[in-house]
């Protein structure tokens, strides 16, 4: 009995799970554990709220602010009131860059929906070799965007790596970003090559977390490929499937340095996206004013977009 009691006297004692909170200033130490685990919990993620404060949502309101000012970078601002988005109306320039922009958006991401998914399906699968193609079609998003900007236009070069493979099947050269019909697919091309990788990971991670029972319970029920595809991988795919459709959306409206790398916003305006438009009035014109009212556009855009995916999905069950 004696040996028992001192082996229980020589066990380490139980840890504190909350002994993280005594750090806390003297001043809280008449809260309660719960308070003060939430006071800790806020200064945890205190760093992270002052950098999106300072880096996002300042600059923000700061350009919305703006968006009402004529502001030319050496002289202060004058309140306009609405004259910038009336002169925006008017400025033809703006219309075309809007319409190149949603092309462009909408040229990359339907395709990535659907090849990523594609993608994602066939290394989902057990095939040979599947771990080193996974290492290789993730490269892509480790390159930087100037690296694959500056390798794209060498290869889209009249004398290129593009141009070799099309003689090889005795189509002619084409001058890729210096015509008007083909410098805009050429953009999209690089933008539906280096977003794939990043989504296709996002949907085979949503495919891996869906119970292998389902599948075999409805194969047993006779259920075909198709009809396990369609009632039971996309229902339950929907979370992903919505986050995948947003995060193209977001990243195709906000491509800058392809068309200012690559082609100029040329030729002729058929590649001056709209952030593209935005960096010419701002610091090529010195319109300040102007520019700020574009990327307020630019953001309604975006934000009546992706309410309407939200909307979509959630009538399509994703609640």
């Amino acid at each position: 009995m004696e040996r028992n009691v001192a082996a229980l006297g020589r066990q380490p004692a139980t840890p504190d799970k909350f002994a993280f909170v005594r750090w806390l200033p003297a001043w809280v130490g008449g809260l309660s554990i719960w308070s003060r685990l939430r006071w800790a919990g806020f200064l945890f993620v205190l760093p992270a709220l002052i950098h999106l404060a300072t880096f996002k949502f300042y600059p923000m309101l700061e350009a919305f602010w703006l968006s009402f000012h004529r502001y030319d970078l050496m002289s202060p601002p004058v309140f306009n009131g609405l004259r910038n988005y009336q002169v925006l109306w008017e400025n033809p320039l703006f219309h075309q860059s809007f319409w190149v922009s949603a092309t462009y958006m909408f040229g990359v991401a339907l395709p990535e929906w659907f090849l990523a998914l594609g993608l994602a399906l066939l290394l989902n699968r057990q095939i040979p070799g599947r771990s080193l193609i996974r290492l290789a079609y993730f490269f892509p998003i480790a390159m930087s965007q100037i690296v694959v900007a500056m390798v794209w236009k060498f290869m889209y070069h009249p004398h290129g790596l593009v141009n070799t493979i099309l003689e090889f099947f005795w189509i002619g050269r084409i001058n890729w970003l210096s015509t008007e019909e083909t410098a805009l697919p050429a953009l999209i091309i690089i933008g539906i090559w280096r977003g794939i990788p990043l989504f296709a990971v996002l949907y085979l991670a949503g495919l891996q977390s869906i119970p292998k029972e389902y599948y075999e319970a409805a194969a047993i029920d006779g259920a075909g490929p198709l009809q396990r595809f369609l009632h039971i991988t996309v229902p339950l795919l929907l979370p992903t499937i919505l986050l995948v459709i947003v995060m193209s959306l977001l990243s195709a409206v906000k491509v800058f340095l392809n068309p200012l790398v690559m082609t100029e916003g040329g030729p002729n305006g058929t590649t001056r996206v709209l952030p593209y438009f935005i960096y010419e009035t701002g610091f090529a014109y010195f319109r300040m004013g102007e520019a700020a009212a574009a990327s307020m556009v630019l953001f309604a855009f975006v934000f009546v977009l992706t309410l309407i995916n939200l909307r979509l999905l959630r009538r399509g069950g994703l609640e």
